[in-house]
């Protein structure tokens, strides 16, 4: 079974590939990250929506109760 030497050289060049792949991954990260940031502002846009049926939805209910009992039932 015949050794490969490892240079120096060699090394070095593996190394830098590892970082390079290693900036990739913190390149995608980033990017998602970003994305997360972004649905989250959404999704709190969203919840505000909902809440303010929900509010509609109640009003509109104690209006027909109201209603019911006002006109004697």
């Amino acid at each position: 079974m015949q050794r490969m030497a490892w240079t120096n050289e060699r090394l070095e060049e593996r190394f830098a590939r590892i970082d390079e792949r290693f900036d990739g991954v913190d390149r995608r990260l980033d990017d998602l990250t970003t994305e997360t940031r972004g649905l989250r502002k959404e999704m709190t846009s969203l919840h505000a929506t909902f809440q303010r049926g929900n509010y509609t939805l109640l009003a509109a209910m104690l209006g027909v109760i109201a209603a019911i009992l006002a006109k004697g039932g």
